[in-house]
Formats: structure tokens, sequence, C-alpha cells
């Protein structure tokens, strides 16, 4: 489906090597259109600068086991509260109160306190370069009167995503580049969610934390299956999504949502992990669809495994969001200038 790339920026890559990865990266778009062709130049102008060490090309170990790939029912993983880890204690809590028509912020930080890595959490996310306050903030009730309620509790919800990756078995997906992927969409995410003009931005930047959810609830409750289809999606050269929708007959993004629905959160959040990469209604679903085209554009940018294709972008999306050529160049410079830093205040 790939177009020829342009002469321009093939001398920009002198390794062939390099050439072919971004080659692979940029398989599924067409790369006449202005967008993909602005994404993967400007991926092609940073190679030369930092070394195809960044670019990628880490191979998932072989797995044969055919029998892990059988359909079956995402109902039973959602139910199955043994194996997957349920909602913090502390977050229905906090949507308890803060359903009510005023919750003060010592009592969010009182709330927030009793979980010691939640706590961490949200201390090192308003410390960090993300938020820029000029002054250390020491205590979640200081973070909760700077930043507002709704705003910590959004926050608190994105630490369930570490609490499920610190979890994860290992052996079974690669922990690093999944949080890699998850903080670049999130930084992305929040970033168009800013230049569409509207408020609450943190909301989308847990959207985009979470929008792979299902991949881990996946791995938890079905580790064969997770392994079987990291290697389908490595030997195929399709979307992730579009291989287990084939295989199990039903992909990552419908389980996360079911789990995130299960888990009582809110209607705006659970969609965008529900649909970030089938966008239904994304005139009524905006969340979904700024996760979605946040998504393609940290594949694009921030790819981190030899799997990582740039999907295409939902035409429909596109026609709502109504961005030109030069906001998705500043979304891409907002993935390269804070993923690193966020990656390392963030590691888990």
């Amino acid at each position: 489906m790939s177009a020829n790339i342009p002469n321009d920026a093939a001398q920009k890559l002198p390794n062939p090597q390099d050439l072919e990865i971004l080659q692979k990266r940029f398989a599924l778009v067409d790369l006449n259109d202005p967008v993909y062709q602005a994404l993967f130049n400007f991926v092609a102008e940073r190679l030369p600068r930092e070394g195809s060490s960044n670019l990628y090309h880490r191979k998932p170990s072989p797995w044969n086991n055919q029998e892990s790939l059988k359909p079956f029912d995402p109902i039973n993983i959602v139910q199955m509260d043994i194996k997957l880890p349920t909602m913090p204690t502390v977050l229905g809590e906090l949507q308890e109160v803060t359903s009510k028509e005023y919750a003060s912020a010592s009592t969010v930080g009182d709330i927030i306190a009793k979980d010691p890595s939640l706590t961490a959490w949200v201390l090192k996310l308003v410390n960090s370069p993300f938020f820029g306050f000029s002054v250390k903030v020491d205590t979640v009730t200081r973070a909760v009167a700077l930043l507002g309620v709704e705003q910590i509790k959004t926050l608190a919800i994105g630490g369930m995503l570490q609490n499920l990756v610190v979890r994860m078995p290992k052996g079974i997906l690669n922990l690093e580049d999944f949080w890699r992927h998850s903080i670049a969409t999130s930084i992305a995410a929040q970033t168009i969610w800013k230049m569409l003009g509207k408020k609450d931005s943190e909301r989308l930047f847990v959207a985009g934390l979470l929008h792979d959810c299902g991949i881990l609830a996946l791995a938890y409750t079905a580790p064969d299956t997770a392994k079987a289809l990291n290697a389908a999606c490595h030997l195929s050269g399709k979307q992730r999504h579009l291989i287990e929708q084939e295989l199990i007959s039903f992909d990552h993004a419908r389980l996360g949502g079911m789990l995130l629905h299960r888990w009582n959160m809110p209607l705006p959040l659970v969609m965008a992990v529900l649909r970030h990469h089938e966008v239904e209604a994304p005139e009524r679903y905006t969340e979904a669809a700024v996760v979605h085209l946040a998504d393609v554009i940290a594949f694009a940018v921030a790819g981190v495994s030899g799997d990582d294709l740039v999907p295409p972008i939902d035409p429909a999306v596109w026609k709502v969001l109504r961005l030109d050529q030069s906001k998705i160049n500043f979304t891409a410079d907002s993935i390269v200038e804070k993923l690193n830093d966020l990656c390392t205040v963030l590691r888990m």
C-alpha cells in the first residue's frame, strides 16, 4: 500500500538498513498523503542525528502453540477476578467521594494516601516536567489544591496501568516497549486535545495511557494466547487488533473497554479505549478520535519494536479533528521532547 519513498527523504537516510526499517514501519499507509509523508520525513530527519538504535528492530521470540489461538468470549476474561487485578479500593472510594457536590482537597488526599504506590505515582507525575510546577509538590493534598479534585482523580486512574504493568509476569510482553508506547500515546493525545482548545487535558493523558490496557488484561488471563498473538503479529505484517479479531474473535480494544466499564470508569474514557482503532461516531466521541490519531502518531515517531506498523488514520476522524500538517508536526515534536523524561520519571 505504501508509495515509493520520496528522493529527498531517502537522501536523509544514508544507511540502507534504516531506509528498509522505515519502509516497513510505514508499509500500511500511502506516503503520497501529506500527513503520512510529514510523519515519515519527521522520523527520517531525526535518524542521522540520533542513530538507528532509536528507530528499533527487536524481534519477539517465536511461539508456535496454535492451540492457544482458539476463539473465546472476552466476557470470561473480564469476570476472572482471581487472575485479573481488580480496581484498587482507593479508586472506588475516590469515585464515591468525588460524585458528591463538594469534596475537599484534604479528603481526597487522605484517600489516595491509603495506597502508597498510588501516592508515589501521583506525586511523581505532578512533579515531572509534564506539569512544570516551579516548586516541589510533596503531598497529595497540595497536588489536589493545585490541580483540582477531578484532575487528580483522573491521574489516579492512570496509576492503575502502572499497577497492572508492575504485576505482569515476566516473559509474556516486552513491558518496557509497552510502557513507552503508552506514554507516547498519552503525550500525543493530551497535545492534540489542547490544540483543539478543550479543557481538562489530563483526561486525555490518562486515556492515552490506558488505551492498550486490554493487551495487559489478555496477558494476565491467557498468557499462552498473548504469546501466540505476539508471534502471529510479527509474522503477519498486519495491525495487532486485526490479527486478534481474526484469530480469537475479539481485540484488545474491546477487552479494555469492557474492563474499564466493569470498573465503572467514566464513559468518555471507556469509549476512548473501546474505539481507539475503529472509531464510531467521532463527532460524538471526540476522546476516541483523539486517541486514535495519537496512537498513529506514537507508532510513527516512537516505534520501539519491529512490529510497530503505522496504522491508517480513519478518514472520519481526520474530517472531525481538522488538524493541519503543522499541528501533526507539533504533536510529534511534543513526543520527542517529553517522552524520555516521562519514561524516566514514571519508570516501573
